[in-house]
C-alpha cells in the first residue's frame, strides 16, 4: 500500500534539501523526518539523497522520483492546506477586554468561515500563557505583558494597535479640583494593575522610579479597582477603553494630570510551535479587522 505522507515528506525534503526547514514546515521532530525518509528508501529499496555537510541533495534514484511525484504531491498538498483552515477555533479574551475592540475580527471570521466556531474563553493573564504554552488555546487577545510572566521563545506577541492608560476617579473626587503635578501624584498612593502589566510600568517610569525603589503604588485587579472607586476617593490608573460606558454615565472621571502615559499596546499572542494553517488564517483576519 502507498504510504502518501511518506512521498510528501520526500517532497518537502527536496525542496527544502535541509531536513531543518523540512521539519519545520511539516511541523514534526527533525529525528522524526530522518526517519520517514529512511523507511521510504528501504521501501523502494533504494538510496534517494546525498547526505553532506551542505545538506540533503537528490541523487539519480531521487530526482527520477521526484519527476514523478511532484505535481501529484503538489496537488494533495493544497488540498490539506485548503481543509485545514476550517475547524473550531479556541480564542482565549483577557478578562478586561471590551468585545467592541476585537468582535468586528470575529463577525469577519464567521463571514469567511461559515461552518466554523470561535469558542472564547474569558482568561487572567497566567491562565491564558500556560493555556498557550500547552496548546489548549489555539491564540489569546491581550494587551502586552512583560516577557517575564511567559516563555517569550515559544509566544510571540503580534501588535494590531494601541489603548489608553488614564488616571481615573470618581465622580465626586476631590482630586478633579485641580491639575495633578508629578509630586501631587506621588504623594498619594495610586492604585494600578500587577507589576508585569503596562500600566504598573507605565506609570512607574512616568512618576520617575528606578527598578527597585519603594513606590506609591498598590497593585489589585481591575474588579477591585472598580469596586474601590466606588466606595473611596482614590486615584487610579485604567486603561480608558475598559471603562468609557462608566466616563460616559459620568460614574467615572479622567483625572487632569501634567503627566502623559504611554500608550498601552493589544494584539495577538500565539504559540510559534503550532503551525496549523487556521492559525495562520485566524491571525491574518485579525490584523486586518480590529479596531478602537
Amino acid at each position: 500500500m502507498v504510504d502518501l505522507e511518506l512521498y510528501k515528506i520526500f517532497k518537502i525534503v527536496a525542496d527544502e534539501e535541509n531536513l531543518t526547514k523540512a521539519s519545520e514546515i511539516l511541523h514534526i521532530s527533525q529525528p522524526a523526518v530522518t526517519k520517514h525518509i529512511r523507511n521510504l528508501e528501504s521501501q523502494l529499496q533504494v538510496q534517494l539523497f546525498t547526505r553532506s555537510k551542505y545538506g540533503m541533495i537528490l541523487n539519480e534514484n531521487g530526482k527520477k522520483l521526484y519527476k514523478q511525484i511532484k505535481n501529484p504531491i503538489d496537488i494533495l498538498i493544497k488540498s490539506e492546506d485548503m481543509f485545514n483552515t476550517n475547524g473550531s477555533i479556541d480564542l482565549g479574551v483577557h478578562v478586561n477586554m471590551p468585545r467592541k475592540i476585537y468582535g468586528k475580527a470575529i463577525e469577519k471570521y464567521y463571514k469567511e468561515n461559515e461552518e466554523n466556531i470561535v469558542n472564547i474563553t474569558a482568561l487572567t493573564a497566567t491562565n491564558m500563557f500556560s493555556l498557550l504554552e500547552d496548546q489548549k488555546i489555539d491564540i489569546a487577545f491581550s494587551k502586552k505583558y512583560s516577557e517575564e510572566i511567559y516563555d517569550s521563545n515559544n509566544i510571540k506577541f503580534i501588535k494590531l494597535g494601541e489603548l489608553h492608560d488614564v488616571f481615573i476617579v470618581n465622580a465626586n473626587s476631590k482630586y478633579l479640583k485641580k491639575k495633578m503635578t508629578r509630586k501631587d501624584l506621588r504623594s498619594v498612593p495610586i492604585y494600578t494593575l500587577r507589576k508585569f502589566s503596562s500600566a504598573y510600568q507605565n506609570l512607574a517610569k512616568a512618576l520617575g522610579y528606578e527598578p527597585n525603589d519603594e513606590t506609591n503604588i498598590e497593585n489589585i485587579n481591575y474588579t477591585a479597582m472598580i469596586e474601590l472607586l466606588q466606595v473611596r476617593d482614590v486615584i487610579t490608573v485604567i486603561t480608558k477603553e475598559y471603562v468609557e460606558k462608566k466616563i460616559a454615565d459620568n460614574e467615572l472621571r479622567v483625572l487632569e494630570t501634567d503627566l502623559n502615559l504611554p500608550n498601552a499596546d493589544y494584539g495577538i499572542y500565539y504559540n510559534v510551535n503550532n503551525k496549523s494553517a487556521k492559525i495562520r488564517n485566524i491571525i491574518n483576519i485579525f490584523k486586518n479587522g480590529t479596531e478602537v
